[in-house]
């Protein structure tokens, strides 16, 4: 019986609900395990309640739930609260987590990495001791669940010092697609893993844990807000982006190689006769792209991101499972608005998803597709706005929360 926390679509059929918050909780310097403690408590009774559908000013009067669920997170400075009872697991250890942004904004994410933080970014946000995943088919119904546990928060703050022991110290939000594209026009996440392959990759084993034998059965959350630059992306002739991500823009369908003008060619018999796109039932022999020699074609973000055929279980894959929401927000500079990805992938090891940012042949110096370094047509298509790693505490029975063993 799996004891991963609700928020994980890995079953058959299930795909993530439309709308998505990711709230950063930062602990009060002074707040103990006991502190700590009752504050989770508190925030998962809430939550608990409010996902049935009672609001906590509003007793008696129940609300849609919009099917609300939501996920709790630990983060590496979790485990620095005075009196927890476990040390910082292993995989959330200094090899694993980001770098900061610069003092002056900007700077690697990691060290032999593509990803740069955007240049006005000083301050990673979700770094924090905690984080809280809210999904929703409404967002009502995720905006509340943010409201309120603020709410909650405030309402607990020392009088006199106007401290909480723990205060919401980043917000980042999104949303599902429903035409299974990204901002940059093309198919996204047709190569994720198959529905039955899934929860191998995601549930920590014996083995990945360790000594730390407390967390099997749950998992690692990767978080990384990658804003896309659209304005560079649009300059690019139709061709060149169909090369840098490997598939034709229109259809899907896995590049197979060139014709003698250097245009790609799509793969014959995508998609199938009767349908229009790779995500249409049929065309599932195209899913994973088939092998190529053509140096372009094996530089491109696809092959990148989906390098060898093992299976995920074995030790050394790189898959992960991973589920997106895209992000839109408005700002003040030209043109006006930003868009881009909230990466949320969960797997038993950080290390997985840190191995295929750096490791070379994958996404190691590599912002995007195509040749390493900025120079590149990709160039700094995307940047990072936020990064972090947590972990998912399995579910255990008559625990007030998820890891109450931590700090009770």
């Amino acid at each position: 019986m799996s004891t991963l926390q609700q928020g994980i679509y890995h079953g058959p059929a299930r795909r993530p609900p439309g709308h998505f918050a990711l709230v950063f909780l930062r602990a009060d310097p002074g707040a103990d395990a006991a502190a700590v403690d009752t504050a989770l408590r508190g925030i998962t009774g809430m939550l608990r309640g409010l996902a049935d559908g009672r609001v906590p000013e509003l007793p008696g009067h129940p609300v849609p739930t919009g099917e609300l669920e939501f996920l709790l997170g630990f983060g590496p400075k979790a485990f620095a609260i005075p009196d927890v009872k476990h040390p910082c697991p292993d995989a959330l250890g200094p090899r694993f987590l980001f770098r900061s942004p610069r003092p002056t904004g900007g700077g690697p994410l990691l060290v032999g990495g593509g990803l740069p933080y955007a240049a006005d970014i000083v301050r990673n946000d979700a770094t924090e001791e905690f984080c809280v995943q809210f999904t929703a088919q409404t967002q009502l119904a995720v905006s509340r669940a943010v409201v309120e546990l603020w709410k909650l928060l405030s309402g607990g703050r020392d009088r006199d010092t106007g401290s909480g022991t723990l205060e919401i110290a980043g917000i980042q939000t999104g949303f599902q697609r429903d035409d299974r594209r990204s901002w940059i026009g093309f198919h996204d996440g047709v190569s994720n893993l198959a529905s039955h392959e899934r929860e191998g990759v995601i549930s920590i084993g014996e083995s990945e844990a360790g000594q730390d034998s407390w967390t099997v059965g749950g998992t690692y959350l990767v978080f990384l807000r990658l804003a896309v630059d659209l304005t560079q992306w649009h300059h690019l002739p139709r061709a060149e982006q169909e090369l840098l991500v490997g598939r034709d823009k229109l259809t899907g369908a896995p590049l197979a190689g060139r014709d003698a003008e250097g245009r790609p060619v799509p793969a014959p018999g995508c998609p199938v006769t009767g349908t229009t796109e790779v995500t249409q039932d049929g065309n599932e022999d195209f899913i994973q792209p088939g092998p190529v020699s053509d140096p372009v074609l094996l530089a491109s973000h696809v092959r990148r991101a989906n390098l060898g055929t093992n299976d995920p279980d074995l030790g050394g894959s790189l898959r992960v499972f991973r589920q997106g929401y895209e992000f839109f927000e408005p700002v003040a500079t030209a043109p006006g608005f930003r868009v881009g990805l909230n990466f949320v992938s969960f797997q038993d090891s950080p290390d997985r998803v840190l191995r295929i940012l750096t490791q070379r042949g994958w996404l190691g110096s590599v912002n995007f597709g195509g040749q390493p370094g900025p120079d590149g047509p990709a160039g700094r298509l995307l940047t990072v706005r936020a990064g972090g790693t947590y972990l998912v505490p399995p579910v255990r029975e008559d625990a007030p929360y998820p890891g109450a063993e931590v700090f009770g």
